[in-house]
Formats: C-alpha cells, structure tokens, sequence
C-alpha cells in the first residue's frame, strides 16, 4: 500500500511519525510523498493547546475528504477523537500512542483491499528524501503532574527505553547517512527513573557519543526538577564536540507562587542555578526555554516578574504560549484571565523575546565557524547549525550533511546570517 505519514508537534511526534514511516516501509509498504498520491494517511496528532487542536481536526477532515483511509495518532487519541466526527469518520482509524507498533500489521490486513492507483512515477510524485536529521525517541510519558499538560494525560507515566535500544536507534539512524540524531521525550532528563538500574541521562548519553560517529546529537527538553539530582555529571556528558552546546530547560514563569500553582515541582531559584551552572561550563551555550503566559491566577506584578527574569537570563531562544485550557486537567478549572490581558501579556512578551534573541544572536557577528548544512531552504538558501545549534541561514546550498567553514554576516531574531568567506588570493 501507498501511506504518506504527516506529523504534528513536539519533536517526539516528529520522531514517532519518522518512525512509523520507517517501519511501514520496512514492511513493503511504499511512502507517498503527498496524500493525494496514498491509499492510506496516517495523521500524527498534537493537541498541546486548544487552536492547535482545531487544526487538527480541521486537517483530519481535509485528508479523510481525499483518501481511501487515514489513520489518527497521537495525542488526540484516545482523549479527544470524539472531535472527528461527519464525512470519512467510518474509514478512520484511531490508533493510540502505545499501541503505534502495531500499525505496520494492521495495515498488512488492509492491503489486499487497497484500490489500484498508477505508479507514482506517472503521477508526478517522488519519494520522500533522506532526512540527515533524526529524533530518536527515549520515553514515553513522564514523572511530572503539570496542572495544565494534556501531554502527560496522553502519554501516561514514564517508561524509559533502554539504554541498548537507545543505542541500537541510534547506531540505525547513523547508519542510514543521519548527520544528527535529536535525543527526544516529554521530559529527557526523567529518563531511567523507572528503571531499576542507577543509569540516568548523563549515562545514557555517555553511552551514545561513541556510537556517533560523525553525526551529532541534540538532547531535548528537559525539565529542572529532573535535572537537578544529576546536572553536574550531565554536563560532564556534554563535552563531547558531538554533543550540540544545547539546553531546553522550561522556565514557564518567572513567579514562584504561579510555578506553584502550575505543579512545576521548582522555583525560580532552582532555574537560574542550572542555568548558571551550565553557562559557567559551556559559555557559548544556547539556552532556550518556554514561557506560559496569562495563566489562570496571573498578576501583573507576577507577570513583571516573569520579564524580567527573562530579561536578567537571557536565553537565545523563548518559545511563548498563551495559556489553553485543556479538558481533563486540574488548570482547566480555574478562573481564566479576561482574554484581552492574556492577548496584551502574550504580545508584550513577544516583542521582548525578540529584542533578547537578537541581541544575543548579534554578539556571533563577525565570527567565523564550522557548521553543518542540514536544510535546503527557498532560493538556492540552506540552513545550517553552529556547534550550539543555533540556526545560520546561508545564500547557498552546500551538500545536505556537510561541514562548511562560515562567517556570520548578520543576525535575525531567530537566526543567523552566513557566508563562505573568500579565499585569500595568492
């Protein structure tokens, strides 16, 4: 059968649906590289806030308009399928999270019905490219009890993967030409506390490095209470050059009585000693972190509190949410924010985001670096990383994979600007 995979979300849908589409692969299913050319979609789902939700929806009803079958994964499923309804709901299946495994077999079943379609070759289609970036995926669910997180209620409790199946991933992605392999979960730095062993995530990524190869490896968010037990050794463990100068550490606000509120399990305090720490050990750190803005309870003075903290910090990259309701959670029922504070809150930290990003991107001016070319981008552009993982925008389109040596011309508020210096004539 023709399957196309789309994927929506965190960088742990990413890899999950990547995933999937490797295995349907691997059982002689052929990837599409539009719905229109697939006998069957499969729909990963990311219900993170309520419009992102409605997108889904929405999307799932554009591809259930247009092919034979799809196949809805993800975190709307099972808590929020009762959304898809109307047109093509009787030739959609819902697949739960847990239960992905299963789904190269169950469309083994579906095959000898599939309808016959011309090769893609007749209709224009090509397949799909060999990404050289790759989230491998650690644990499913997590330890925290975030008043707010629809996640955590979609994925459960956490349960880790061991560390040789962490290991076989990825030495399978590297082997397949993967120049970056992106370490992913709820909450990276939980890893292995269900476990009986005493291995955590400075041991699972001590023992990855070696079977990098080439390749460099991203670790992905991480939350600072999880952090805190082990952080020294997990720095130790980011001093490997394959290892990206890079840590996702989640502020969400700049109030302790909110973060109390939110069941963050850390305070204010407890973030900026990490991130202190990790700075003093790795100075070219790029740190990013997440913010909730407008969240139910919210003054204005805690609301100041959380710029300027965020002004005082300074990571290089700030992902701003404004604050959704999700069913099911303890959040949900408490008294919102009028919505136009949380709208006017949400722009106002926006534009300070910006002006700390860029300020923090300029100081790369006139440097000159080693990065890797990961993207091919619109008019003959790429994008590469520097060792950070910081973003560079380059006017040409070296070989996907490849390390170029570069200058930084400029900068944006979320990236850079670069260029291959000219050779120095003879």
């Amino acid at each position: 059968m023709r399957v196309y995979v789309e994927s929506y979300g965190c960088s742990q849908n990413q890899g999950e649906g990547a995933a999937l589409a490797r295995d349907l692969a691997t059982h002689g299913h052929e990837l599409a590289a539009h719905p229109s050319l697939a006998d069957v979609t499969v729909l990963v789902t990311c219900g993170v806030i309520g419009p992102t939700e409605g997108r889904m929806v929405r999307r799932w009803q554009a591809l259930a308009a247009r092919t034979p079958r799809v196949v809805v994964t993800g975190c709307l499923v099972p808590l929020r399928t009762e959304l898809m309804q109307g047109p093509g709901r009787e030739r959609t299946t819902f697949v739960p999270i847990r239960e992905q495994d299963h789904l190269p077999a169950l469309l083994d079943t579906w095959a000898p019905d599939a309808p016959l379609r011309l090769p893609m070759a007749a209709v224009g289609g090509d397949r799909p490219a060999r990404p050289v970036s790759e989230e491998v995926v650690i644990a499913q669910g997590c330890t925290s009890g975030c008043s707010y997180c629809f996640s955590r209620l979609a994925r459960g409790r956490l349960t880790s993967v061991p560390i040789p199946e962490v290991v076989r991933r990825v030495r399978s992605a590297t082997g397949r030409g993967v120049r970056e392999v992106r370490l992913t979960g709820l909450d990276t730095a939980a890893w292995g506390e269900d476990l009986l062993g005493p291995e955590r995530l400075p041991e699972l990524l001590s023992a990855v490095t070696p079977v990098l190869g080439d390749a460099r490896v991203r670790v992905g968010m991480m939350s600072p209470q999880s952090l805190a037990p082990h952080l020294d050794r997990y720095l130790d463990a980011m001093a490997p050059e394959t290892v990206y100068r890079f840590l996702h550490l989640p502020l969400q606000s700049g109030s302790d009585r909110v973060l109390e509120t939110m069941r963050r399990g850390y305070s204010v305090d407890d973030f900026r000693r990490e991130v202190d720490a990790a700075r003093r050990r790795f100075p070219e750190l790029h740190l990013a972190t997440d913010v909730i803005v407008g969240f139910p309870g919210e003054t204005e003075e805690e609301f100041r509190d959380t710029e300027k903290l965020l002004e005082s910090v300074a990571p290089e990259t700030v992902n701003v949410t404004r604050f959704s309701p999700r069913p099911g959670t303890p959040a949900s029922r408490l008294p919102p924010l009028p919505p136009r504070v949380a709208k006017r809150r949400s722009r106002s930290l926006a534009e300070l985001r910006h002006r700390i990003s860029r300020s923090r991107l300029e100081r790369w001016i006139g440097s000159r670096a080693r990065v890797r070319v990961l993207e091919h981008g619109p008019g003959g552009s790429s994008v590469a990383r520097l060792p950070n993982y910081l973003p560079v925008v380059l006017d040409h389109r070296p070989p996907l994979g490849s390390d170029v040596e570069i200058r930084v011309d400029g900068a944006r508020s979320t990236y850079l600007l670069g260029s291959v210096p000219a050779s120095p004539s003879k």
